[in-house]
């Protein structure tokens, strides 16, 4: 059976117990014990996404909760990954931070800033289509999060509006690095069926090797998706504004060879000529959009990790398998105040 939080949550309602211990060190065990969890933000392939708070400073997190077992019938090691991108994500505002990481005996427990102002998803059927400035605005925050991410060796691989979350400063962010890959350099290229249909470059599908290249034509799809509120899928470049439609065909290139991002600047792109890229950089670029701030909407009665553990009464995973976790843990919260 899979990890159902529901269950879970039920089960703290009638008011299990549990004795199970951490496996990290003190260094992350001060945070395990105070974190308290609340209502599902989301569910993935291997977990869920809850809010959790740290009642000792009011601060809330969005806590990925990923099932151990999950991963090892899986044979699935891109959870680290997702752990050293979070950890790197501290050199660029345009990505969502890692606060924090610990693990449990059947649970890995990955704390990200919370951001509450919604997704451009989201924000995209309220709009439907936007102007081209305010696209604009977007976009360039998007090239540096993503030059961010290819610099160090990091492909998204799921790029997509759903991917790309809206602070309450009205600044993007992006997020979900499940499944990412790194240490992808110069010539080197990777392989593997990654991302979402819609988004995802021709030689993906094609199930050849690629490179950062996949990320540029996704974010093609996601600018022309922008001003149009269609996905690329769905019409020719030709029905797109013609203040656009340059960059959108450079960038949704069949060859990545040719494609934009990987074949010359894109900043210098007549698309971003009035764009300043260091008060881009330096988030001091008005944004177009501030989101209303949201309060979490929290359950009555939070629970701590250790009820988790209760509801997963299996038999225990081995000390060969709880190797491949090793070195899973960190805590950025001190030195974020």
């Amino acid at each position: 059976m899979g990890f159902s939080i529901e269950r879970v949550y039920f089960w703290v309602l009638r008011q299990l117990s549990s004795d199970v211990q951490p496996t990290d060190s003190g260094s992350t065990d001060d945070i395990r014990r105070r974190l308290l969890f609340h209502n599902v933000l989301g569910r993935g392939s291997f977990g869920t996404v809850l809010l959790a708070e740290d009642p000792s400073t009011c601060k809330h997190f969005a806590a990925k909760i990923i099932s151990k077992r999950a991963l090892l019938a899986a044979g699935d090691e891109l959870v680290m990954v997702e752990r050293r991108v979070f950890q790197l994500a501290s050199g660029s505002p345009f990505l969502v931070q890692g606060q924090f990481a610990f693990q449990t005996k059947l649970f890995l427990i990955l704390g990200l800033e919370y951001v509450s102002g919604g997704d451009l998803y989201n924000y995209l059927l309220m709009k439907g289509q936007l102007d081209i400035p305010t696209a604009r605005f977007y976009a360039a925050e998007l090239v540096c999060g993503i030059q961010f991410l290819h610099t160090k060796g990091i492909i998204h691989r799921d790029l997509k509006p759903e991917n790309i979350l809206i602070a309450e400063t009205g600044h993007i962010k992006i997020t979900d690095f499940g499944l990412s890959i790194d240490n992808i350099h110069g010539e080197q290229t990777a392989t593997g069926y990654f991302g979402t249909v819609g988004y995802m470059a021709p030689e993906v599908r094609r199930r050849e090797e690629y490179n950062a290249g996949v990320d540029w034509f996704s974010f093609g799809v996601i600018l022309q998706e922008m001003v149009t509120d269609e996905c690329a899928y769905h019409q020719t470049i030709d029905d797109i504004s013609s203040g656009i439609k340059n960059i959108v065909k450079q960038l949704l290139q069949k060859d990545p060879a040719r494609r934009l991002g990987v074949n010359g600047d894109i900043r210098k792109h007549k698309f971003f000529r009035h764009i300043d890229w260091v008060q881009v950089e330096a988030l001091k670029v008005t944004p177009p959009y501030t989101p209303e701030p949201s309060n979490p909407n929290h359950r009555p009665r939070p629970f701590h990790v250790d009820k988790l553990e209760a509801a997963e009464v299996r038999a225990p995973i081995s000390a060969q398998d709880q190797a491949m976790f090793e070195g899973f843990s960190f805590d950025n919260l001190e030195t974020r105040g």
